[in-house]
């Protein structure tokens, strides 16, 4: 008997796997107003980082706002998916991931205090 996989069995087994993907924004030490900030997200399953995530969005607004935009996150390897952005002002805003990997979709919501 011949038989042909493109994926090794413990990959197999974690994208069918029931158990719930974990997403963690990476905490940003400092936010300046005019300077580039990286924005780093870390979605795993089961320990085992996601390289497969149908989509990976972040969302920033202003700390209360219902809706703000949406910037793509590009797949950097071993789970970790990145975007950048520029502040125009100061304040607090809600950084929030939305992913959805394995038929899961999870937005976990981190707070930034951008200074001038």
């Amino acid at each position: 008997m011949v038989s042909g996989c493109g994926l090794n069995e413990e990959t197999q087994e974690l994208s069918l796997s029931t158990e719930p993907i974990d997403v963690e924004i990476q905490p940003i030490s400092e936010a300046v107003v005019g300077e580039e900030i990286t924005i780093e997200t870390l979605v795993t399953q089961e320990d085992h980082p996601v390289e497969d995530a149908q989509a990976v969005e972040i969302e920033i607004r202003f700390e209360g706002q219902s809706e703000g935009a949406l910037f793509p996150a590009e797949n950097d390897g071993e789970g970790l998916y990145r975007s950048t952005h520029t502040f125009a002002e100061a304040g607090v805003y809600e950084i929030q991931s939305h992913v959805t990997a394995r038929g899961m979709h999870v937005m976990p919501v981190q707070k930034l205090q951008v200074e001038e």
